[in-house]
């Protein structure tokens, strides 16, 4: 029996809510230091580029039984590629975008978001580690005649609206702390990406980093929900 068959449902599904459109291969994840702990991840078995630490004891039942959740910010643990065209200001922006949608999405789930603390409360932090705007590369089905006629339509529409295409690239590490004592449960160490069409000179960067971290936020909540549920 492989690992991930025996990872309660709950596991599988905080998991999913990284996994974005498309598909990336498997690659050394970076820590940025945000975590402070890097020891006892493991590599899922399930999604490429995607590490998790989960601590004795915490698993279905727990999520289960949430009913409180203290949302901490999440931080800016990067230095942007000098092509992601984003000043300290954007990147202060893109973090209070992601925590005014997860936060809106817990609480449209019924969850109560409060300040402070207390024995049963979940606490959620996290920081991204990485942005960043990739050339998409060749695949095999690129040579089929049919996808090289989709590519040469494409090509030209991008060349007459001065658009491109790139792989939008973002990596988080985030950890489920508990209680008080702010004891680590749960943690992920992640890097996922979609396809996006974004301008030339760089305007819509913003716009597509916004538009995966939707992604993110909405399956985040849709998997704590469904667990919740016994789903």
């Amino acid at each position: 029996m492989t690992i991930y068959k025996k990872l309660p449902l709950f596991i599988i599904a905080v998991i999913s809510l990284l996994v974005l459109s498309g598909c990336v291969s498997t690659t050394e994840q970076k820590n940025s230091g945000f975590l402070k702990n890097y020891e006892n991840f493991v590599d899922s078995k399930i999604y490429d580029n995607t590490k998790i630490y989960r601590a004795d004891g915490f698993g279905k039942k727990s999520i289960a039984e949430l009913k409180e959740i203290k949302l901490v910010p999440f931080e800016i643990w990067i230095t942007p590629d000098l092509e992601a065209n984003f000043n300290p200001q954007q990147l202060v922006a893109l973090s209070q975008y992601f925590h005014q949608k997860l936060k809106a999405n817990l609480t449209n789930s019924h969850y109560k978001i409060v300040n402070e603390a207390n024995a049963n409360t979940l606490i959620i932090q996290g920081a991204f580690s990485d942005i960043k705007f990739e050339d998409p590369e060749l695949s095999a089905t690129d040579f089929i005649p049919f996808r090289i006629l989709i590519n040469a339509g494409n090509a030209a529409y991008l060349q007459v609206t001065e658009a491109k295409d790139v792989i939008t690239k973002v990596s988080v590490e985030l950890e489920f702390l508990q209680g008080v004592e702010q004891k680590r449960v749960f943690a992920v160490i992640s890097t996922k990406s979609v396809d996006s069409t974004i301008a030339k000179n760089g305007k819509d960067n913003m716009k597509a980093v916004k538009e995966l971290l939707d992604i993110w936020a909405d399956n985040f909540v849709k998997n704590l929900v469904a667990v919740k549920r016994g789903q």
